[in-house]
C-alpha cells in the first residue's frame, strides 16, 4: 500500500503567490537534469521581469510517518487480518486439508501453522484460519473456483448490483464506469506477462495462479470507505488475506487537479497490481515479511504508467515521473545534492516509509537493477525465498549483496537520476490563464485546477472584462501571460 497522510495522498495546495520569474526560468529544475518537456520558441529571448499572480494547484505525495533504524519484528498475523494462536510458526507443506466452510466440506492447501492455528489457501485464493482440530488430511482434490462461480458469489453477496468482467486471469467486479474498469484491466493485463517474464529472466521461480485474481472497483470514495475504512488518501490497496485489490474511481480531488489525480490513481492501481501479481505467481510468498524498501521499491519499479493518448503500462523499469519529481525537488534543498548517505540508510533500514521513502526505494531498485545486475538478481532470488511470518533484520540482506558505503552509493544514485529523461508531472499538465482587464491594469492568473479557475473567475472578475486560455504546460502559460501583460 502506498503512503498516506491525514491530509491525504493528494493534497490541494491552491495558493495565490506573487512571483517574479524570467521567461526561461521554468526549465531549471536540477542543474544538469535532461529535460524532455515542451519548450517554447520564446525561451531564448532576453530576460524581462513581469508581475504575475501565480496560482498553482499542486498535488504532492506526503506522509507524516516516521521511520526508525531498528530490527524489524516478525510480521504479525493480525496485520494480515488473521487471528492466530501465539506459538511456534511452522511453514505449511501445501498438503490438502478438509475443513467446513459455509456448512460445506471444502479442501484447502496448508500454508502455515502458529500454535494450534492453521492458515489455509482456500479455493477462491483467500487465506483463512482454522483450529488444528477443525482440519483433516484429505485425498480429495483441491478445486479452485472458476471465474463465473466466483462472480456469482460476489454479486449475490457483498457486491449486489455490481457488473462483472472476466479476462484470462482476472475477475473485475465493479460499479464504476466501464471506461475506468477497462482502463484498469488494460494496465493489469499488460503488466502481468511483463512481470512474469522479468522474474524468469532473473531465475526467480514463478508459477501461474490456480484461482482468479479479483479486482473490486467502487464508483465513489464514500462507497470505498463504507466497505472498509482506510487512512485518508488511500485510493487502492491489495489485501493479502482476501487476495483482492480494492479501489475506487471518483476521487474528491479530481476537480482540484484532474490530470494529476488521474496520474496518481493509475499509478497506484499499477502499484497494487504488482503486489497482487508477485503474491500469486510465487515470487513473494503470502504473508512473507520482505524488507519494506524492496517490497515497495519493486512495486514502483514494475509499475510505471502513462495517461497520454490512452491509459497504459509503460513497462518494467521505465521512469516514474511522480517519484523522480519528488527526488528532484528534495535534492535541490540539499548541499551538494547529498545527505551523505543518510537518506539511503534510513530507507533501507526503515520499518515505515513515508512518501520520500517510496521515491528513494524506487530509485534504489532502479539503479541496482541497471548498474549492479548480477548482485541484484542474487538479492532478488534471496528475497523471494523469505518464508511467511519470518524474521528479518533491516539492512541485513542488503549488506550481504551490496556495498554499504551509503555516501558513495548516494553520489552514484544522484548521477544516475540525473541521466534519466524527465518530464515534470506537475508543470506538464494543462494550465489555464485567466486574463483580467481592469481600468488601470491587467492581471494574469494561472492555475492547473478547473475548480480553482471557476472560483477565481467568480471572485476576481466582477466589473471587469476577462478571458480564459488553456496551455499544455505551465511554462507555455507563463510565457503567454508575460507577453499579454506586456502588451
Amino acid at each position: 500500500m502506498q503512503p498516506s497522510s491525514p491530509e491525504g495522498i493528494l493534497r490541494s495546495m491552491s495558493e495565490i503567490t506573487e512571483v517574479r520569474t524570467a521567461v526561461n526560468s521554468a526549465s531549471s529544475i536540477w542543474p544538469s537534469i535532461r529535460r524532455t518537456s515542451h519548450r517554447h520558441a520564446l525561451c531564448g529571448e532576453p530576460i524581462r521581469w513581469w508581475r504575475i499572480l501565480f496560482v498553482l494547484a499542486v498535488t504532492l505525495l506526503v506522509s507524516v510517518r516516521s521511520s526508525h533504524s531498528q530490527p524489524a519484528p516478525p510480521a504479525n498475523a493480525q496485520d494480515f487480518g488473521l487471528r492466530l494462536e501465539t506459538g511456534e510458526i511452522t511453514v505449511g507443506d501445501g498438503r490438502k486439508l478438509l475443513v467446513t466452510q459455509n456448512d460445506q466440506p471444502t479442501v484447502g492447501l496448508f500454508q502455515l501453522q502458529s500454535g494450534r492455528s492453521r492458515v489455509l489457501v482456500m479455493p477462491d485464493g483467500s487465506l483463512q484460519a482454522f483450529q488444528e482440530n477443525e482440519t483433516t488430511e484429505s485425498d480429495r482434490p483441491f478445486e479452485p473456483i472458476g471465474k463465473e462461480e466466483l462472480a456469482k458469489q460476489l454479486t449475490e453477496g457483498p457486491f449486489p448490483g455490481f457488473q462483472t468482467r472476466t479476462t484470462r486471469r482476472y475477475l473485475y467486479v465493479y460499479n464504476s464506469s466501464d471506461a475506468f474498469a477497462i482502463g484498469t484491466s488494460r494496465i493489469l493485463e499488460t503488466m502481468y506477462p511483463g512481470l512474469l517474464s522479468y522474474c524468469r529472466k532473473m531465475d526467480v521461480p514463478v508459477e501461474e495462479p490456480e484461482y482468479p485474481l479479483v479486482v473490486i472497483i467502487f464508483r465513489t470514495q464514500d462507497e470505498f470507505d463504507k466497505y472498509r475504512k482506510m487512512p485518508e488518501g488511500v485510493i487502492a490497496y491489495y489485501n493479502a488475506v482476501s487476495n483482492r485489490i480494492v479501489m475506487y474511481e471518483q476521487s474528491r480531488f479530481a476537480d482540484v487537479a484532474p490530470e494529476l489525480a488521474l496520474k496518481q490513481a493509475i499509478s497506484t492501481i499499477a502499484h497494487e497490481g504488482v503486489h497482487q501479481i508477485l503474491h500469486n505467481i510465487g515470487t513473494q510468498k503470502r504473508m512473507s515479511n520482505w524488507p519494506l524498501w524492496v517490497s515497495e521499491g519493486l512495486a514502483e519499479y514494475f509499475a510505471p504508467t502513462d495517461v497520454g493518448r490512452r491509459i497504459r503500462w509503460k513497462g518494467v523499469g521505465h521512469v516514474q515521473d511522480l517519484r523522480l519529481h519528488e527526488l528532484v525537488t528534495f535534492y535541490r534543498t540539499q548541499p551538494q545534492f547529498s545527505t551523505q548517505g543518510k537518506l539511503l540508510r534510513q530507507t533501507i533500514e526503515s520499518n515505515n516509509l513515508n512518501s520520500m521513502g517510496y521515491a528513494t526505494s524506487w530509485a534504489l531498485v532502479s539503479y541496482l537493477a541497471k548498474h549492479e545486475r548480477r548482485q541484484f538478481a542474487e538479492f532478488f532470488r534471496d528475497v523471494s525465498q523469505l518464508e511467511p511470518l519470518g524474521k528479518t533484520v533491516p539492512g541485513q540482506l542488503f549488506e550481504k549483496h551490496f556495498d554499504t558505503d551509503y555516501a558513495r552509493l548516494e553520489q552514484e544514485l544522484v548521477r544516475y537520476l540525473n541521466s534519466l529523461p524527465y518530464t515534470d508531472p506537475i508543470a506538464n499538465q494543462t494550465h489555464y490563464v485567466l486574463m483580467i482587464k481592469r481600468r488601470d491594469r491587467r492581471e494574469a492568473l494561472i492555475t492547473s485546477s478547473p475548480a480553482e479557475l471557476e472560483k477565481m473567475a467568480t471572485e476576481r472578475t466582477e466589473g471587469s472584462v476577462y478571458q480564459v486560455r488553456s496551455f499544455a504546460n505551465r511554462q507555455l502559460a507563463e510565457v503567454f501571460s508575460k507577453r499579454w501583460l506586456k502588451n
